[in-house]
């Protein structure tokens, strides 16, 4: 069979609409919220957009990521509808894909006694300084289960499959 330049050019644009579309799907969906450089303290500043992980008590639950510098964090954020909210001040934990279970402890958050708030009622949002080995993990395996503590004790709750990877999309946003 005879090469025609036809086939060579045929096979070349082929060959690169393939190269393109497969560098598309695996490029990096990022929605910030942020993403500027502290006048201040000169460093990067990356927040993303809430992303839904999954339901608890049938109230969304939603994941959002954040570097200062070189510092990660992993932001919860739920509605505290029906007088549901788990334990604020305790240990979260993740089940991820290879079995192995992370969990992750509040940073303490200082309580401004002069501010009339009112969304505390209804809103939390819980933050969780990440060292270097939980966020290398985060980023490599995907979360399969939620843990959280309610005054009875911790329960586990499976994360849906089509959600399971939006823990890590959130951290690789901020790298």
């Amino acid at each position: 069979m005879a090469t025609t330049p036809i086939n060579r050019a045929l096979y070349f644009v082929s060959f690169f609409v393939i190269i393109l579309l497969s560098v598309k799907a695996e490029a990096q969906k990022c929605n910030l919220e942020k993403n500027e450089i502290d006048a201040l303290t000169e460093l990067v500043i990356k927040r993303t957009a809430p992303e839904m992980l999954m339901r608890v008590k049938g109230q969304p639950l939603y994941v959002k990521a954040q570097c200062i510098g070189t510092n990660k964090y992993l932001k919860i954020v739920f509605y505290k509808y029906n007088n549901f909210s788990f334990q604020e001040q305790r240990e979260v934990g993740f089940k991820l894909s290879n079995k192995e279970e992370l969990l992750l402890y509040p940073r303490q958050m200082s309580v401004d006694s002069t501010k009339m708030d009112d969304l505390a009622d209804v809103y939390s949002l819980l933050i969780y300084k990440l060292s270097d080995d939980q966020y290398k993990k985060l980023t490599q395996y995907p979360a399969v289960k939620f843990k959280y503590y309610l005054i009875s004790g911790f329960v586990t709750e499976p994360i849906k499959d089509k959600n399971q990877g939006k823990i890590m999309g959130v951290l690789k946003c901020v790298e």
